[in-house]
């Protein structure tokens, strides 16, 4: 596939203005080839190799270990000063692992956050009989915290955050909330793009006062989907997805357009 000569010229202008190498944190709930479930995985694969080939990003990626991702297959190993993190999760610790595998054809490192408790399950929202889990808003939330805490312990300050799929939306308000005075993620731009999968998970009213959130604004009753897009600055729908409003940008589906509209996020 070719670039056009405008999205040449879009490209070419970003990183141009570029003054330093800027970090970009992927957080997302699918990533090719390990799990697939929407346009999400594809974006989330190709996105962090064009930045990290462009010589003007440093990227890191993080996606939850599902256990219907095989360890063996797919060569995962355990990142052994990154295990063993507590995550607080109401009167709950759950011990987090952290593995990681490089996706195959390319030197770039994909890090899994596993936990026995909420992702040694086969399915990624729901269950073989097609019943969606009822844990999944709190799941997410594990998810959002084991990333952070891997990013504290990696002591790596992101310059963006870009957050994908219903599992991540809960990225966007601890960035905004509950990490706002964060050293590591003060001035980090947060993203978000949601995917179009129904996995029925709610911010309910119980669940901010068992985890302790204090979620700025209203938040029960809201859906990860719209807790993401209500706390990122930017929220950019993947091109099967339409946008909720004209202020929403929609990714193209032609790749090297979407990379030069993803630059022109992170850069503004």
């Amino acid at each position: 596939m070719r670039w056009t000569t405008r999205v040449t010229v879009r490209f070419s202008a970003a990183i141009e203005n570029m003054e330093k190498t800027t970090r970009v944190l992927f957080v997302s709930g699918e990533i090719e080839p390990f799990v697939s479930a929407s346009e999400i995985a594809t974006i989330a694969r190709y996105l962090p190799q064009h930045l990290h080939e462009s010589g003007s990003f440093e990227v890191r990626i993080m996606v939850p270990r599902y256990g219907t991702i095989s360890e063996r297959r797919n060569r995962l190993h355990e990142v052994i000063r990154l295990c063993g993190t507590p995550v607080k999760m109401g009167s709950r610790t759950e011990i987090l692992k952290v593995k990681v595998a490089s996706i195959p054809g390319i030197r770039m490192q994909v890090y899994f956050m596993d936990n026995n408790h909420f992702f040694k399950r086969k399915g990624l929202h729901k269950d073989k009989q097609g019943v969606v889990f009822e844990d999944n808003a709190a799941r997410s939330l594990f998810f959002a915290r084991a990333v952070l805490e891997t990013v504290r312990k990696l002591r790596w300050k992101p310059d963006v955050v870009h957050a994908f799929g219903w599992i991540s939306g809960m990225v966007p308000l601890l960035v905004s909330d509950e990490l706002q005075g964060d050293e590591l993620l003060q001035g980090a731009k947060v993203v978000y793009t949601p995917d179009d999968i129904e996995a029925q998970a709610t911010l309910t009213s119980d669940l901010i006062s068992t985890m302790n959130l204090s979620p700025n604004g209203e938040a029960a009753g809201l859906s990860l989907r719209d807790i993401g897009i209500r706390h990122a600055h930017v929220t950019a729908f993947p091109s099967s997805v339409t946008p909720e409003t004209d202020r929403h940008v929609q990714f193209s589906a032609e790749r090297e357009s979407m990379v030069a509209q993803a630059i022109e996020l992170y850069s503004a």
